[in-house]
């Protein structure tokens, strides 16, 4: 028993060890694993060569001689890594020749990169094609009947991988295009203010070290060691153990951070630094505590000791005048009131939006991610069938009458598939084309205050804010109704009517409008409220009153309700 154990565990070893050379091989560099997969087999492929060349060199196979045939063969095998690696560089190629005179051709460099395997088949049919006629065609072959038909699955082949390249081109096209529309200036957005979060909790970190007793709590929050505040709370005994946990994480970052370092010096580059600025903010930024948390430790370190709220002269300071064109755009971004300062409150809630918007930004690419991928695999089933149809036309002499048969087929079952048809396009074209709407965004829908939650390519779900139910609408429905974006929206106004008595006088009606103003105002009220307050005159009611509208404007929208 025992020496069979010892057996299997030296089998295994050898396995391992091969295993672990093999992948260093095929590892090493792409040349060195196009030669291990290229080599073993056109090796194999050579020996009829040989022969043929050599020994039997009359030997034929369908009347074309053994050498060219497997010459071809040949080819055909080396074509598939050669258009292969053609695919892969062809990106940089693009980017070499055309980069420089427009970087925006940089994005259909992408798309070549993620056309890699439909360019190499289209290349691997190129070629497969063009040897088969130089070879077969030559003086010393007799060609046969095989050989015409041979041509035809070529020919056919290479259709069949030009719609394929087509289908996925559209794909790409698609997704491209609806990024870049929908996503990229909101990832730059979010990109960039959490750079400048960064900057901020660096200056913050520089004022007050990380874990110092001002802000432990904090810091345990920001950076995820929320069990060593809990514990932090019982007994000295107790909570040592989970102490020893959170101290063993800070110096394994440390160790990181060291090593991070190292790596900076080389490449410039701030590389798996878990203790830089925009590593932790990042974290942070994951959690709705953690943030809360960021915001809290930013406001209260840069705050003057005895006042309620940030002024922009606070930010200036602590950034220095190196970055004072920073520190601007930071103190109007949180400063959304525009009333000239930021109170705690104000900080929390902007620090959560961004935490809030890179989730959503993230939960709405990996939506429409998926709606893209569904919508790619029925468009490879509509190729697929158009494939069948290509490959019976070169290789059935009576393709009209089997053409003009599956025809009359598909059009007795068109009543089936009508209404998915149209459900699918009408799907397409309000998900990728009018876009109302992105994961996350407050919508109002016939008068229903709801949140996207998922978006698929058939249907959308959404989260009813009255009752906190999930609600699944079809997208062909969604097509033909009006739909309020909130989130999209900027500064919201309301309107309010009141009905007064015909013998108001206008000195009462002004005094109503200087209590609005007023209160609009105030300095609670100011940062929700702009300054101007419109009233007028809507109608008389039924005769028996007077109806005025009062308009207030908010300095936001309603999105965070």
């Amino acid at each position: 028993m025992n020496s069979r154990q010892s057996n299997a565990a030296n089998q295994q070893s050898v396995l391992t060890g091969m295993g672990k050379f093999y992948d260093k091989i095929v590892n090493f560099s792409i040349v060195t694993r196009y030669l291990v997969y290229v080599l073993p087999v056109a090796a194999l492929i050579a020996i009829p060569i040989v022969v043929g060349a050599t020994v039997a060199t009359d030997a034929k196979i369908g009347g074309i001689r053994l050498l060219w045939f497997f010459i071809w063969v040949e080819c055909v095998w080396l074509s598939v890594w050669v258009a292969k690696l053609f695919a892969k560089t062809l990106p940089y190629i693009f980017v070499f020749l055309c980069g420089v005179i427009s970087p925006g051709t940089r994005k259909y460099a992408l798309i070549l990169r993620r056309l890699e395997i439909p360019l190499s088949l289209v290349g691997w049919a190129v070629a497969s094609i063009a040897t088969f006629e130089a070879l077969i065609s030559r003086p010393d072959n007799t060609p046969q009947n095989w050989t015409s038909v041979m041509k035809k699955i070529l020919a056919a082949a290479l259709i069949a991988s030009c719609i394929y390249l087509v289908e996925k081109l559209i794909i790409q096209l698609i997704s491209i295009s609806y990024h870049q529309r929908s996503f990229d200036l909101r990832i730059q957005d979010s990109k960039h203010q959490t750079h400048l979060l960064g900057l901020l909790y660096d200056a913050s970190r520089a004022l007050f070290p990380l874990y110092c007793p001002e802000f432990a709590e904090e810091d345990y929050r920001i950076t995820g060691n929320v069990d060593t505040i809990r514990v932090g709370k019982k007994a000295s005994g107790a909570a040592t153990p989970m102490r020893l946990m959170g101290n063993v994480n800070r110096i394994g970052d440390k160790i990181t951070s060291a090593f991070g370092n190292v790596a900076s010096e080389i490449t410039g580059k701030k590389v798996f630094n878990p203790n830089s600025a925009h590593s932790i903010v990042v974290e942070a930024l994951e959690k709705k505590k953690s943030s809360e948390a960021l915001a809290k430790r930013l406001w209260m370190s840069f705050v003057i000791e005895g006042r309620e709220a940030l002024s922009i002269e606070d930010i200036q300071e602590v950034l220095g005048p190196a970055h004072r064109d920073e520190a601007d755009e930071i103190f109007a971004y949180i400063d959304a009131d525009n009333n000239g300062d930021i109170s705690l409150d104000e900080m929390i809630v902007k620090v959560v939006a961004m935490s809030r918007e890179r989730k959503a930004i993230a939960n709405s690419m990996h939506d429409i991610g998926d709606a893209i991928s569904v919508l790619d695999s029925v468009l490879v089933a509509v190729a697929f069938v158009i494939i069948i149809f290509i490959f019976v036309a070169f290789l059935n002499a009576s393709f009209v009458t089997t053409l003009a048969t599956a025809g009359t087929t598909l059009l007795s079952l068109s009543f089936v598939f009508a209404v998915t048809c149209q459900e699918f396009l009408g799907s397409c074209i309000f998900l990728f084309i009018k876009h109302p709407y992105d994961v996350g965004d407050r919508v109002d829908i016939n008068s229903e205050p709801l949140v996207v939650e998922r978006i698929s390519l058939l249907y959308t779900v959404f989260k009813r804010i009255d009752y906190m139910k999930m609600v699944q609408v079809p997208n062909i429905v969604l097509n033909t109704m009006w739909i309020e974006n909130v989130t999209r929206s900027k500064a919201m106004k309301e309107q309010i009517e009141l009905s007064i008595s015909f013998d108001t006088s206008l000195e009462d009606i002004e005094l109503l409008r200087a209590e609005l103003e007023a209160f609009v105002r105030h300095p609670d009220n100011s940062r929700d409220f702009q300054d101007d307050v419109v009233l007028e005159c809507a109608g008389v009611g039924t005769m028996d009153k007077l109806v005025l509208k009062a308009e207030i404007r908010h300095k936001s929208n309603w999105a965070n309700e």
